[in-house]
């Protein structure tokens, strides 16, 4: 663009000067010296032009600027971190209207009974570890309602009211032992359970008796994993115990998980964890078996089977004796097209004492058996747009809920949920 600039400047410059190359007047001849000391005037603007061209020329454009950081100056295990994460919201209605108690009674997260709920913001910075990054980190910041309610149970960690919970927080490693082992030291999900905290990785939107009141939710310790084969994988871990990041005592809690994938279509985790838990007390143990059978037919139907059965030693205030849990839950879930699957949830769990859950039957005499039935319509009509319609049925042998002013042995909720997960 300079040189067209300029030839066409002296070319124009050229055709003048010949112009006036005769005799002239005295008066045309001031007129061509004033002309020639316009042309000079003009050449020196024009190549004072052309420098100021030739280095805007020379600069990069801060595209190319940015993509020569990116690709030179940015750490190489930074491209290697991933962000990921979901938002959370729902409405529950109870029929029940429980006004003794304001909320939904024996439910761990949905606890309101008629009134919309922030349950989550979720973010999640990870950096996965492979043979050929064998060093990582994984950390997961929730924000709501569910993080009050796993925080409430965790000691050591903020307050028993914040809305706020770090629910993992761990450094992960790969080392080079036989087919790699794998070791993650910090705070980590517990290995029990059909479910999940996050209810955008479960099937149905309020959670069951068994991950509320059977399992744990959290651990701070340390965990190694080892593929023993392509289809079995062992796991064990030594931990402060469940849902504690500071010991309340000064024993330590164990941990192991055999998970096999016999088939393609078929999957089966058993995990057992024993350990002292009661504040204080380094000798009376709880012990946990965790079974979770999975089983799918065919492309469109998934099955699950959950069984728990706990045993704590001297549990029961009253009389120090040895008190037990047990439940069983079944799920099926059937992805009909892409954006709408139908899941179903039943289970039966009992809780010997009031032990887990608080409640027990009328004068504290017996047991108190617990049912539930949930159908989960879930509907994806947009790509990043899970939503879901939930009604369940719970029932009890004796009268736990909360109804009107009164209690029932039974109590109804429908939900709606919206889930944006990124």
């Amino acid at each position: 663009m300079i040189f067209v600039v300029r030839r066409f400047v002296f070319m124009s410059l050229a055709t003048a000067v010949g112009f006036f190359a005769f005799p002239v007047s005295p008066s045309v001849a001031d007129e061509t010296a004033d002309l020639m000391q316009e042309i000079k005037e003009l050449k020196s603007r024009l190549a004072s032009l052309e420098s100021r061209l030739a280095k805007q020329e020379a600069k990069p454009s801060s595209a190319a600027a940015l993509s020569a950081v990116s690709d030179s100056d940015v750490p190489s295990w930074v491209r290697k971190v991933d962000i990921s994460g979901f938002v959370d919201v729902s409405y529950v209605y109870n029929f029940d209207e429980p006004k003794t108690t304001g909320a939904n009674g024996l439910r761990v997260f949905d606890t309101e009974p008629n009134g919309f709920q922030p349950n989550a913001f979720e973010l999640v910075v990870q950096k996965p570890v492979s043979t050929d990054s064998p060093v990582g980190f994984r950390a997961d910041l929730d924000v709501g309602e569910d993080a009050e309610i796993v925080g409430s149970v965790t000691t050591g960690l903020g307050s028993t009211t914040d809305e706020i919970d770090l629910q993992q927080a761990y450094v992960e490693a790969l080392v080079p032992v036989g087919s790699g082992l794998n070791v993650k030291a910090g705070k980590f999900v517990t290995l029990h359970g059909a479910e999940v905290i996050e209810s955008k990785d479960n099937w149905n939107f309020s959670r069951s008796y068994l991950f509320g009141y059977a399992i744990p939710f959290t651990h701070t310790g340390v965990r190694l994993s080892y593929p023993l084969t392509s289809w079995l994988t062992t796991t064990a871990g030594v931990s402060n115990g469940w849902d504690v990041v500071d010991d309340n005592n000064t024993g330590k809690t164990l941990e192991w998980m055999l998970a096999a994938t016999p088939t393609a279509k078929t999957s089966l985790c058993a995990t057992v964890m024993y350990g002292p838990e009661q504040t204080n007390d380094n000798h009376d143990d709880r012990f946990l078996l965790d079974v979770v059978l999975g089983y799918n037919p065919c492309e469109r139907l998934s099955l699950k089977l959950n069984y728990d059965y706990g045993q704590e030693h001297d549990a029961t205030i009253e009389d120090l004796e040895d008190a037990s849990w047990h439940g069983v839950a079944g799920y099926a879930r059937y992805q009909f097209n892409d954006w709408y699957a139908l899941a179903l949830r039943s289970e039966y769990f009992v809780d010997y004492d009031g032990i887990r859950t608080g409640v027990r039957a009328a004068n504290g005499v017996g047991d108190v058996g617990l049912w539930e039935l949930t159908v989960t319509n879930e509907f994806k009509l947009y790509k990043d747009l899970i939503t879901r319609l939930e009604y369940r049925h719970d029932h009890a042998t004796n009268s736990v809920f909360a109804s009107g002013g009164g209690t029932d042995n039974t109590q109804d909720t429908i939900s709606l949920e919206a889930i944006y997960p990124f």
